[in-house]
């Protein structure tokens, strides 16, 4: 369980944003929860993930220009994007108000689980 506040802030923008994890499963088939802020001009570049990546994007307030593999799509407050993460990818707000979105990361096989310890009777 993660309490209001309590994400963990793996990334912080040059104009005020926040890329928060706030919840996340195990290996291996990870999938991550992130609220995620952008100030005005905040951009944010990531890198291609692990194959299979799939993200899921859904905008709360403003307005967010994803770009997936050099293509653009602008969404605005309410709407919602689904796209392979395993491509160069970026968040901008274009816009001179902040953006705040919800990311949902799913990235099979990306580490492995905890192997069951076994008892011999």
């Amino acid at each position: 369980m993660t309490r209001a506040g309590r994400g963990a802030a793996l990334w912080t923008g040059e104009h005020g944003g926040r890329g928060v994890l706030v919840a996340g499963t195990e290996p291996p088939d990870v999938t991550e929860l992130w609220d995620w802020t952008l100030g005005p001009g905040d951009r944010h570049q990531s890198e291609a993930h692990s194959a299979g990546t799939v993200e899921l994007l859904h905008v709360l307030d403003g307005s967010v220009t994803v770009e997936v593999s050099g293509r653009p799509h602008l969404l605005e407050p309410g709407d919602a994007l689904t796209f392979h993460g395993d491509t160069e990818h970026s968040y901008t707000n274009p816009h001179d108000t902040p953006a705040r979105f919800t990311l949902c990361v799913h990235e099979p096989g990306v580490g492995e689980a905890e192997e069951m310890e076994s008892t011999d009777d």
